[in-house]
């Protein structure tokens, strides 16, 4: 319950200050690194009601995982495993998408050494 009262506080802060800012960089995509235990945040103001996410990594030994939070606080964890197959990639399809600031998590919950990734939100 706490999480979800801080991601809201989190969005209410944010979307005060960054909305129109964030709109305009759609599509996104972070290049970025993450070792084992570390945690990457990003946000993405969504306007449409529907997106793709894409997470991308080369060493499907490493396991990453993507938590997305909607706008009202609700939340869901998916694992490389996820589509049925360990390929190194995270692809996701949210429809009847709330139209705000959505967050997402990527962490790194078993990485060997330094793992490089693409993140992608359209």
């Amino acid at each position: 319950m706490r999480l979800k009262i801080l991601v809201m506080v989190a969005t209410l802060i944010l979307a005060t200050t960054t909305a129109t800012a964030a709109a305009k960089v759609q599509p996104k995509t972070v290049y970025d690194s993450i070792r084992q235990g570390e945690t990457d945040w990003f946000y993405q103001y969504i306007s449409s009601s529907s997106f793709n996410v894409y997470l991308i990594w080369n060493n499907p030994s490493n396991s990453l995982t993507l938590t997305i939070y909607s706008p009202n606080g609700e939340h869901q964890t998916f694992w490389d495993s996820s589509d049925g197959k360990v390929d190194g990639k995270i692809i996701l399809t949210i429809k009847n998408a709330e139209q705000d600031i959505w967050y997402f998590r990527v962490y790194g919950e078993k990485v060997t050494g330094v793992q490089y990734y693409s993140f992608t939100v359209i």
